[in-house]
C-alpha cells in the first residue's frame, strides 16, 4: 500500500497544518506590532507582515490546487483557507493572551493613556472629549480584559480571512496548472 500524496489530504487536515506556520507568522506580526512603541520600526515591519498575509494565503492555496494537478474545488481551497486562518488565530491568540495577561499586563492601559495624551494635546475641538471619554473608562474600570480583546480579533481574523481565502481561492485556481508529460 502507498502512501497518499498531498492532493489526498482535507481542507481542513491542508489547513490545520498551514494555520501552524500562519499561527507563527501572526504571532510575529502581533510582537513586532507591541514592541513598536519602543522601536518604532517594528511598526513598519508589523504592516509590513499584515499586508503580506494575502500573498501568505494565495500562495497555500495554490500550492494545494497545483498538487492536486488542479483539480481541487473552489469550496475546498476557500475552506483550507478558511481553516488557516482560524488554527493561526488560535496559535497568535495564545500567545497575544500570554503576552497581554503576565508579561505586559500594562499594555492596553498604556496605549490608552497615550491616547489621552494625544488628543488632550492634538488642538482638535472633539479631541479633548475623545480623552475625557477614554479617561472615564480607566477610571470607571471599563477596559477590556485581555482575553475579551483578543477573542474579538481571533473573530476578526477568521471573518475577515473567509473573505481573503475566498478572494485568494478565485486567483490560485484563475491561472492553469501546467502538467508534465
Amino acid at each position: 500500500m502507498t502512501h497518499p500524496g498531498p492532493h489526498t489530504h482535507s481542507p481542513y487536515r491542508r489547513g490545520a497544518d498551514d494555520g501552524f506556520v500562519f499561527g507563527a507568522y501572526l504571532t510575529a506580526a502581533f510582537l513586532t506590532m507591541v514592541w513598536s512603541s519602543a522601536v518604532p520600526l517594528l511598526g513598519l515591519v508589523s504592516m509590513l507582515l499584515l499586508a503580506g498575509v494575502p500573498v501568505f494565503i494565495y500562495m497555500r492555496l495554490r500550492r494545494s490546487y497545483v498538487a492536486d494537478c488542479g483539480h481541487t474545488l473552489l469550496s475546498s481551497l476557500w475552506m483550507q483557507g478558511i481553516a488557516t486562518f482560524a488554527c493561526g488565530s488560535l496559535i497568535a491568540g495564545a500567545v497575544a493572551t500570554a503576552y497581554l495577561k503576565w508579561i505586559d499586563p500594562d499594555f492596553i492601559i498604556g496605549r490608552l493613556r497615550e491616547a489621552i495624551d494625544f488628543y488632550s494635546g492634538s488642538g482638535w475641538e472633539r479631541g479633548q472629549e475623545v480623552a475625557d471619554t477614554l479617561q472615564r473608562m480607566i477610571d470607571m474600570h471599563l477596559v477590556p480584559s485581555a482575553v475579551a480583546i483578543v477573542v474579538e480579533l481571533i473573530w476578526l481574523a477568521i471573518f475577515s480571512g473567509s473573505l481573503v481565502s475566498l478572494l485568494m481561492a478565485l486567483l490560485a485556481r484563475s491561472r492553469p496548472v501546467r502538467t508534465k508529460l
